[in-house]
């Protein structure tokens, strides 16, 4: 498993979409984001598909905005 820092916008965007499949810390941190954790094929993915300058939070949220478009 691989730890990123997402916004809580995100986390809650990518439980819904990975359920079982994500854990979390318990608490935010200092900066507000949540660490969760993600299998390393969907680390790569998200990696593979993050713009110039894109956050973790960024790359989940146009994802999920595409999937409820039917897009994906």
């Amino acid at each position: 498993m691989i730890r990123i820092a997402v916004t809580a916008e995100a986390l809650d965007a990518v439980a819904d979409l990975l359920p079982g499949n994500v854990g979390y810390e318990r608490e935010p941190t200092d900066e507000g984001e949540w660490l969760i954790w993600l299998e390393p094929h969907v680390v790569n993915r998200l990696r593979a598909l993050r713009g110039p300058g894109e956050s973790w939070s960024d790359v989940i949220l146009r994802l999920c905005e595409l999937e409820t478009r039917g897009r994906l």
